[in-house]
C-alpha cells in the first residue's frame, strides 16, 4: 500500500516516524513511480518529519521529487524547505527558495530565513534580514525575535540586541513564548557574562519549563558558578520539572568543579534511575567528575564508568585520557589508552585527545613520544588546530627541547595568547629569561595583549636572572594593566622580590594581599627561609595556621629550611615530626633531605647518618650530597669519603659528588688524592661547572667568571678591585688561603682568591651601581668563606649594603656583619 494512503491527517503522519534513511529513500521511488505525490499538505509533514529527525539528505530527495512532479509549492511547504537546508548547513539553497518567493513571503519566510543566518554564524546578515523584514511591514513574532536576539548573543552586536530587547518588551512578546525567554539568557550571558540579568529573565517567565532550567544551569557552571548551578538544580527539582541527560550532565560537571564526589554520586544515581546510564554524553561527564574527584584510588572509578559504557566515542576516549592525565603520575596509562583507542576501534582522536596526549608527553619528559604524537597529530590534519599547537610548544619545552618548540609555535596559523604564553613560560622554564623577554616585546608589538599567566612568567624569569630592575618594570606594567591585585600574579611578585634580593618589598606585596592562597603563604615563608629570616618565617608559618589554611608539603620543605639555615636544630625536628602528627603529610625524601641538611649544618654528622639509615626508604643521592657538603663544611673525612661512594652508586654521572669529595682532600692538602679524584672525573668525562657571578646594572645582566678580563670595563674593575684589597686589609682582612684548593704558593693563592668570580662583581657593582641602591650580586654555586669574609668588610669600606644569593641562601652584608651570623 502506497504511503500517502495510510496518512489521512498531519496527526497521523506524526505519528508515522521515519525510523531509516534507506526505507524512506524506498517509499519516496515507490511515490514517485506511481505518481502518487499529490497532496501539499502531506508533503510539508514529511519535510518537517525529516527536519525534526535530523533526515536532511531525505528532505532533500523529498524536494528533487517534488520538482520533478511539476506541483507548485505554496508558501507553507517552500517556508519548510528553507528550514530544511538551514538546519543542514545550506545557507545558499534556502536565500535562493527565499529569494524566488518574491510577494508570496509570509512572516514565517523571513524568520526561517533570519533563523538559518543566525544559526550558520552570520549574525550581520541575520540583522539586516530583520530589519528588512521591518521595513517590508511584517510585524515580528516571538520565532523572529528569538533569531534577531541569536543573532546578537556576542559583544560585536551587544547594542544591537539591547535595541531588539526593548523592542519585545514594547510589542509585549517578553513573556510570549520560551523561545525568546532561552534567547534572552543566552544574549546577556554571551554578550555581556551579565548572569545576574539572564536570572531576572528566568524568574519573569510564568511557567519555566526544563528547557529553560536546564539553559540556565549549564550557563551557570560554565561561567564558573558552579555552586550556583547546584543550587538551581535542586531549585528545578522542587518545582517539579523533570532533568534531561543535558541537566545531568551539566549539573556532574559542576560537581567535578567543586570537587563534591558526594552529591556527584546522587548524580550518578539519578543518571541510573533516568535510565541514561547508556547516554555517551553523561558517561563523559561522570567520567571527568570522578576523574577530579578520586577519593581513594587515582581513575579508579571514572576508569568503572568507562568500562560500563556500552558504546564509546571520540568524547568518551578523549575524557579517561583526558583524566589519566590530569590525575598526575598516570601519563604513561593515557597513552596505552591512546594505543587501545586507536588499535581496538574504529574512533579517530580529535584536537582535545591530541591536547591531553601532548601534555603528558610533557609531564614525562618524553620527547620520542612526543614526536610520535606529533605525527599523528601532522597525518590526522590536526596539528595545526590552537590547542593542539599550544600543547606541542609546552610539551617540546618541557622535554628541553626549545627549537623543536619555537618551530611549533612559528608554524601555528593563527597565534593566540595562550601561544605566546606557552613559548614565553618555555623560555622562562629553560633558563633562557633573555628569550623570554624578547618574546615579550614581540607579543607588544601584535598588539596580542597579556595576561596574568604573561607576567607571572616574566616574573619567574626576572627571578631566575636576579634582575629586579626588570622585575619593577613588569610591577609597575601589572599596576598600569591592573593585574597586580589578582593572587597568581602577587604570588609571582612575592616569588620574584624574595628571589631577587628584596625581601622586604616581597612582604609589602604578601601584607597587601586580600586574599592568599597556600601558595601565597609558602612563597613568603620560603623568601624568609632564604634569606635568613628564620623567626619571620616560623611566625609567618603560625598566622598561616591560625588563619586556618593548610600547609602542604612544599610548606613544610620552607620551614625545614628556615630552621636550618639559623641552626635551630630542636624547633627543625619537632616541626618535622608535626608533618604527619598534626596535618597528615607524610615526608617525602625532600623532607628527609631538609633533616640531614639540619642536623649536617649543626655539626651532628653522626646523627645525620643515624637519620639516614632510619629512613622508611632507602636514602637517594639528594640525602647522601646533602650529607657530603656537611662533611665538606666540617672537614669529615671519613663520612664524606662514605658520602661520596653512596651518591657513586646512586649515580654515577654526578660529577657534584667528586668535585665535593676532592674539595674536601684539598682543604686538607690531600693532593695526591685530589689528582686522583679528578682523573676519575676526567676519565668518566664528567664537567665540573665552572663558577659564575652575575649582577645586574642599568636593566642588564653582567655575568664574570674566576679572573675574568673579558668585559668591556675591566680595566675599571681591577683597579676598583685593587684598591678595595688594599682598604680592607687596613680594617683588618687577611685572606684564607685555605679556601685555594689548588696546590699553589701563597702569594698565587692570595691573588688567585682577589680574582673570585663574586668579589669582581661587586667591584663591578660598585662602580656602576647607584649609591641609594644595595649591590646585588647572584652566584651559582656556593659562596666561598674568604668571600663571606672580605663582603664583611667591604660593606664597611665602602659604607655599601650587598646582597649575595648563592646556590644555597642569601647574605646581606651590612656595617661588618652577615645576616647568616656565619652560619651557613
Amino acid at each position: 500500500m502506497p504511503i500517502l494512503s495510510l496518512i489521512s491527517s498531519p496527526a497521523n503522519l506524526a505519528a508515522t516516524t521515519i525510523r531509516s534513511h534507506k526505507s524512506l529513500k524506498e517509499r519516496l521511488m515507490s511515490l514517485s513511480n506511481s505518481g502518487q505525490i499529490q497532496s501539499q499538505q502531506q508533503l510539508t509533514v514529511l519535510l518537517k518529519s525529516c527536519i525534526r529527525t535530523r533526515n536532511f539528505e531525505v528532505g532533500k530527495l523529498l524536494h528533487s521529487k517534488l520538482n520533478q512532479s511539476g506541483i507548485k509549492p505554496d508558501t507553507v511547504l517552500l517556508n519548510s524547505l528553507i528550514t530544511l537546508y538551514s538546519k543542514s548547513g545550506d545557507w545558499l539553497t534556502a536565500k535562493s527558495i527565499f529569494d524566488e518567493m518574491a510577494d508570496d513571503r509570509d512572516l514565517v519566510s523571513w524568520s526561517a530565513l533570519i533563523s538559518c543566518y543566525a544559526h550558520n554564524g552570520m549574525n550581520s546578515q541575520a540583522l539586516l534580514t530583520f530589519l528588512h523584514m521591518l521595513m517590508h511591514g511584517q510585524h515580528p513574532n516571538h520565532f523572529s525575535f528569538s533569531a534577531a536576539i541569536h543573532a546578537s548573543s556576542n559583544p560585536d552586536y551587544a547594542s544591537t540586541g539591547l535595541a531588539i530587547f526593548a523592542f519585545l518588551i514594547k510589542t509585549g512578546y517578553f513573556h510570549s513564548h520560551v523561545c525568546v525567554a532561552c534567547a534572552l539568557i543566552d544574549f546577556f550571558v554571551k554578550a555581556f557574562h551579565d548572569l545576574d540579568s539572564a536570572r531576572k529573565v528566568f524568574d519573569q517567565m510564568p511557567h519555566p519549563n526544563s528547557v529553560t532550567w536546564t539553559l540556565l544551569i549549564t550557563r551557570y557552571a560554565q561561567m564558573g558558578h558552579p555552586k550556583h548551578a547546584i543550587q538551581l538544580f535542586s531549585s528545578m527539582i522542587s518545582s517539579a520539572s523533570m532533568p534531561d541527560r543535558f541537566t545531568l550532565s551539566s549539573v556532574v560537571s559542576a560537581c567535578a568543579e567543586l570537587g563534591l564526589v558526594s552529591v556527584g554520586q546522587q548524580m550518578h544515581s539519578w543518571v541510573i534511575k533516568s535510565a541514561l546510564c547508556m547516554d555517551v554524553y553523561i558517561g563523559c561527564s561522570l567520567v571527568d567528575m570522578y576523574a577530579k574527584c578520586a577519593a581513594t584510588v587515582p581513575m579508579k572509578d571514572a576508569t568503572k564508568v568507562f568500562q560500563r559504557m556500552p558504546n564509546h566515542n571520540v568524547m568518551s576516549w578523549t575524557a579517561i585520557i583526558t583524566g589519566y592525565v590530569q590525575s598526575g603520575g598516570l601519563d604513561t596509562s593515557a597513552i596505552e589508552l591512546y594505543c587501545k583507542m586507536i588499535t581496538q576501534g574504529d574512533v579517530l582522536p580529535n584536537h582535545f585527545t591530541y591536547s591531553s596526549l601532548l601534555k603528558a608527553c610533557g609531564s614525562l619528559s618524553d620527547i620520542q613520544i612526543g614526536k610520535q604524537i606529533h605525527n599523528h597529530a601532522v597525518k590526522s590534519g590536526l596539528v595545526s588546530v590552537n590547542c593542539v599547537g599550544n600543547s606541542l610548544i609546552s610539551m617540546y619545552a618541557r622535554s628541553g627541547s626549545m627549537e623543536d618548540a619555537q618551530k611549533a609555535f612559528e608554524i601555528l596559523l593563527e597565534k593566540n595568547l595562550i601561544s605566546y604564553n606557552a613559548i614565553v613560560d618555555g623560555y622562562v622554564k629553560n633558563t633562557s629569561s633573555d628569550e623570554a623577554f624578547k618574546m615579550f616585546n614581540k607579543i607588544e608589538e601584535t598588539k596580542t595583549g597579556v595576561d596574568s599567566f604573561t607576567f607571572a612568567s616574566l616574573l619567574s624569569a626576572a627571578a631566575i636572572l636576579g634582575a629586579v630592575g626588570k622585575g619593577e618594570e613588569m610591577h609597575a606594567r601589572l599596576v598600569k594593566s591592573g593585574f597586580s591585585s589578582t593572587q597568581r600574579v602577587c604570588n609571582a611578585l612575592i616569588s620574584m622580590y624574595s628571589r631577587c634580593g628584596d625581601i622586604d618589598a616581597a612582604a609589602r606585596v604578601f601584607s597587601k594581599m586580600e586574599e592568599r592562597n597556600v601558595i601565597s603563604w609558602t612563597s613568603i615563608i620560603t623568601g624568609f627561609a632564604k634569606h635568613g629570616q628564620a623567626k619571620s618565617a616560623l611566625e609567618v608559618f603560625e598566622q598561616m595556621l591560625g588563619a586556618g589554611v593548610k600547609p602542604n608539603e612544599v610548606t613544610y620543605i620552607a620551614v625545614l629550611s628556615a630552621c636550618s639555615h639559623a641552626g635551630m636544630v630542636n624547633e627543625g625536628l619537632e616541626h618535622f615530626s608535626s608533618m604527619y602528627s598534626e596535618h597528615k603529610i607524610a615526608p617525602k625524601m625532600e623532607h628527609y633531605a631538609c633533616v640531614v641538611d639540619l642536623l649536617g649544618r649543626s655539626g651532628s654528622l653522626e646523627k645525620a647518618v643515624d637519620f639516614i639509615y632510619s629512613m622508611p626508604f632507602k636514602a637517594d643521592a639528594l640525602v647522601w650530597r646533602t650529607l657530603l657538603g656537611a662533611c665538606q663544611v666540617h672537614g669529615n673525612t671519613e663520612l664524606g669519603k662514605l658520602s661520596a661512594k653512596m651518591i657513586t652508586e646512586l649515580d654515577p654521572n654526578d660529577p657534584s659528588a667528586y668535585i665535593l669529595l676532592s674539595n674536601l682532600y684539598a682543604s686538607k692538602g690531600q693532593w695526591e688524592k685530589v689528582v686522583k679524584i679528578r682523573k676519575t672525573m676526567k676519565e668518566r668525562k664528567l664537567i665540573k661547572e665552572a663558577g659564575c657571578s652575575w649582577i645586574e646594572a642599568e636593566n642588564q645582566a653582567h655575568k664574570f667568571y674566576v679572573g675574568d678580563t673579558c668585559h668591556p670595563r675591566a680595566h675599571d674593575i681591577y683597579k676598583e678591585l685593587d684598591q678595595l684589597v688594599i682598604d680592607i686589609k687596613k680594617l683588618g682582612y687577611i685572606p684564607d688561603t685555605d679556601f685555594v684548593l689548588h696546590e699553589l704558593d701563597e702569594k698565587e693563592k692570595e691573588r688567585y682568591l682577589v680574582q673570585h668570580s663574586e668579589k669582581i662583581a661587586v667591584a663591578f657593582g660598585l662602580i656602576s651601581v647607584s649609591r641609594t641602591k644595595p649591590i646585588r650580586v647572584f652566584k651559582n654555586l656556593r659562596v666561598c668563606g674568604d668571600c663571606h669574609t672580605a663582603m664583611k668588610y667591604i660593606s664597611v669600606a665602602r659604607g655599601r649594603e650587598i646582597v649575595v644569593r648563592d646556590s644555597n641562601r642569601f647574605h646581606h652584608f651590612k656595617n661588618g656583619t652577615c645576616s647568616c651570623n656565619d652560619y651557613w
